[in-house]
């Protein structure tokens, strides 16, 4: 009899799960289904099997770290129109579509839907959810679970600009990093300056501006995602000038925005000459009403007696000499103006 009364409890429930499984059969997994039926056939009670298996999978579940879905929406990839997708109906492959192009609308059109499904400017979570609508509505499947992913991408490669070894657009599939699109693009030129911009292809009105003299640079080029149709835009760096009674006289950069000194700058200029006249140079600096003259004894600053102070962009050092005075001014490059020409010429001479 109790044999009787287990048999009849199992038919019970598996009625139950039959007419769960045709609401959706999407809910009940294909290890469920397995399990379920071994119980069947061993005469366990199908509703002790199935509590377990539910309470395993909750404790399963509760250990993933929950992620805000605005949050993650946030951070995906947008689709664009010439993008290969591929859209997924779980357990029901007869309704899933490998390989979709979307067309220049931004629609996809699925067989079971029979009208396209616009898609183009969403994530794939937000696409999944989208196409899951469709199908409700359209009567297909009461509760269909939908996964969209991106194949390929049409036309929305990482596009890398300003003072990189090899500047264009490259095609970086998946999750990488701005040292990522840096390596791609050949890696940055000793020019490189104080700065990169990175613009979104879907907000462009809000560039990220990432600081190259951050003390954690490398970390920080790590940890900045970037994203099918990101601009980056590598800035080139400041120009300070020396000229005058040194060694090569001319424009030097102030790499990745970091300052030179005035001994930095003597340094690159390969030193003063012998009939310099160090204690009269001079820094003409650009201020907004014409040009600013700074005197400073370079004697005393190479012997510590005075600051070895740092100098800004569009600063123009000048070493005069000492007795005959028969050689030019060394032109400067046009970044600087007229006046300050004039204003070094006169120090000069």
């Amino acid at each position: 009899m109790e044999r009787v009364d287990m048999i009849t409890t199992c038919l019970r429930e598996k009625k139950k799960i039959d007419a769960h499984r045709t609401e959706s059969r999407c809910r009940i997994s294909p290890l469920r289904r397995l399990v379920i039926g071994l119980m069947l056939v061993g005469g366990f009670p199908v509703q002790h099997c199935y509590a377990q298996i539910s309470s395993s999978s909750s404790a399963s579940e509760r250990q993933v770290p929950v992620t805000s879905p605005e949050s993650a929406d946030k951070e995906q990839l947008r689709i664009g129109a010439g993008d290969l997708v591929d859209v997924e109906i779980f357990n029901t492959p007869e309704l899933s579509a490998p390989k979709l192009r979307v067309d220049q609308f931004g629609n996809i059109t699925l067989p079971a839907i029979g009208h396209p499904v616009m898609i183009a400017g969403l994530s794939t979570s937000a696409a999944a959810a989208q196409i899951r609508e469709q199908l409700q509505a359209a009567e297909i499947m009461p509760d269909p679970q939908v996964t969209v992913f991106i194949v390929e991408y049409a036309t929305q490669g990482i596009t890398v600009l300003g003072e990189v070894r090899a500047p264009g657009t490259y095609t970086l599939l998946g999750r990488h990093s701005l040292y990522d699109a840096l390596s791609a693009a050949g890696g940055p030129t000793p020019t490189e300056g104080a700065s990169i911009v990175i613009t979104r292809a879907n907000d462009p009105s809000h560039p990220l501006t990432i600081d190259v003299k951050s003390a954690n640079y490398s970390e920080l080029q790590k940890a900045t995602i970037v994203y099918p149709g990101d601009t980056i835009v590598v800035s080139r760096a400041e120009l300070v000038y020396v000229v005058g009674d040194v060694v090569r006289s001319g424009a030097y950069y102030m790499q990745y925005g970091r300052p030179l000194t005035v001994l930095e700058l003597m340094s690159l200029a390969a030193g003063i000459n012998r009939t310099a006249k160090m204690s009269k140079c001079s820094v003409v600096r650009k201020v907004p009403d014409g040009v600013e003259i700074i005197r400073f004894d370079l004697g005393k600053v190479m012997q510590s007696k005075l600051a070895n102070f740092p100098l800004l962009a569009g600063d123009v050092v000048v070493v005069p000499r000492s007795g005959f005075k028969d050689w030019g001014l060394t032109v400067l490059p046009g970044a600087t103006n007229a006046v300050a020409n004039a204003a070094a010429y006169a120090l000069i001479y």
